[in-house]
């Protein structure tokens, strides 16, 4: 269902916006993932009182050096639907190791604001957010991680321009095969 119409989802709008796929809400204790069939599945339930404190998704038809569609922090004022197509800016990238298959490797986090948000409308920038607010997204993919049993390990932050070059990596990565 989602994965057929995602398929023709073009990572960029015609004006240059970035189409973020949202597939766990802001304020869910639940992560979710589009499943092959392309239905939604719990795939975690967090800790009794944690939540998302941002909505998570990707960019359809990018490919990350994990092999999965680019990750997408999305920083909106409030929650939006799972299954919600979102129009969005990229502000920066919080850089992350993850274990996967017993080595670490990258698993970056791209953070990007709604372009329909009235109250980050002037956010251009990971450094324009307020102070703070980086690090309480690492940490809560650090507990994240933890509670998975996941190894994980923060090695830095990238702006906007990083961000982009990833994008445009992804992108690129999707094309070729």
């Amino acid at each position: 269902m989602f994965l057929n119409a995602l398929s023709t989802v073009s990572p960029r709008t015609q004006d240059g916006a970035v189409n973020v796929f949202v597939e766990t809400p802001k304020d869910s204790p639940h992560k979710y993932d589009v499943d092959e069939s392309g239905l939604f599945r719990i795939a975690i339930e967090l800790p009794e009182g944690q939540r998302f404190p941002f909505s998570f998704g990707f960019v359809p038809n990018t490919k990350a050096p994990d092999g999965d569609a680019l990750d997408i922090v999305l920083v909106t004022a409030g929650s939006v639907p799972a299954g919600a197509l979102i129009e969005a800016r990229l502000i920066g990238v919080l850089k992350m190791e993850n274990d996967e298959g017993g080595r670490m490797a990258r698993n970056d986090r791209v953070v990007a604001v709604a372009n329909m948000s009235r109250i980050f409308a002037n956010v251009q920038t990971l450094s324009d957010m307020r102070e703070g607010f980086a690090w309480d997204i690492e940490l809560f993919f650090h507990d994240y991680n933890r509670m998975i049993g996941r190894p994980f390990e923060i090695v830095g932050r990238g702006e906007r321009d990083d961000a982009y070059a990833m994008l445009e990596e992804a992108e690129k990565a999707a094309r070729d095969g």
